[in-house]
């Protein structure tokens, strides 16, 4: 049925009925013309998030390119040229938002080049961010999201839901990263080959450090300081893996670990200068004063 005659039956139906109605009207809500952006946004804000992946699709539904197989390029004894081999069917480059764990080969919403010439992607980050919806963005080129997905657990121990954000963490076995292990409520720890917290399929949302303006603008005073220099000399800018509130600036090359130019907090906002940079940071050190930072003396 169609929106048209879905409102008609609108407050005069079952519960059931009217809960199919109300997600109908959500989805039209949205505004875009392609039926499968809406689909998409409402989607994303059932499950917090909005992501994509390439893969190869049989066709595509926004231009010609149509569910097809290869042709034989010579006769043979079974087949004649020009035939249809069925065993070779045609793929095309194409993208899927949101796939769940259930994947399907030749599957996708549509083709690369649609999605390219429709900005689809950058139209529906767009949206989110511009009207403030609580959904976590995939990392891109475009923009950065303005909010984080926050899984609920339950502990093992006094049974209690925590925000992984507010759990305490471990480094993993690797030695590469950290973990959400400890309770904040009881202390209860996660282990690797032990006990571990109850996943749920809830969650929360926090807002996204890295969408700070002043880690933004950090951000592009450093792209714009690579642009003119030769590659030994470029500089990087890198998240703290433990701390997610804290962010700097380093030397690109190495010579017995990489010189800080800059680190700063969001939180706390400080800032220190590396030792080697006292005189070279200036610019970083006027952003960040102009953002209300403080500098102290690094330990």
């Amino acid at each position: 049925m169609t929106l048209d005659e879905l409102e008609v039956l609108d407050g005069k139906v079952s519960d059931e009925a009217q809960k199919v109605i109300d997600e109908a009207k959500k989805e039209c809500s949205y505004g875009f013309e392609m039926p499968i952006m809406n689909e998409i946004i409402k989607s994303s804000e059932k499950t917090g998030t909005l992501k994509w992946t390439h893969k190869s699709i049989r066709s595509c539904d926004y231009c010609d390119k149509e569910y097809d197989y290869h042709t034989y390029p010579r006769s043979s004894r079974n087949h004649t040229k020009g035939e249809k081999n069925y065993n070779k069917p045609i793929y095309y480059s194409g993208i899927k938002f949101n796939e769940g764990f259930v994947t399907f080969q030749g599957d996708g919403d549509m083709c690369s080049e649609c999605c390219i010439k429709q900005k689809v992607k950058e139209r529906l980050i767009d949206y989110i961010i511009d009207n403030d919806l609580k959904i976590q963005i995939m990392k891109n080129d475009y923009r950065v999201s303005k909010y984080l997905k926050d899984d609920i657990r339950t502990c093992y121990s006094c049974n209690e839901d925590m925000l992984e954000s507010q759990m305490g963490k471990e480094p993993t076995m690797m030695g590469d990263g950290f973990y959400p292990s400890k309770c904040p409520h009881c202390g209860a720890e996660s282990k690797p080959f032990g006990k571990s917290h109850g996943v749920t399929n809830r969650f929360g949302m926090i807002k996204n450090p890295a969408a700070k303006e002043e880690v933004q603008k950090t951000k592009e005073l450093v792209d714009t300081y690579n642009q003119n220099k030769d590659k030994n000399d470029h500089l990087y800018f890198y998240q703290n893996s433990h701390t997610d509130s804290t962010f700097g600036v380093n030397e690109e090359k190495w010579t017995n670990g990489n010189t800080k130019v800059i680190q700063f907090n969001i939180n706390s906002k400080k800032f220190t200068v590396g030792y080697f940079y006292k005189e070279k940071s200036q610019q970083f050190k006027e952003l960040l004063t102009s953002f209300g930072y403080i500098e102290v003396e690094d330990k």
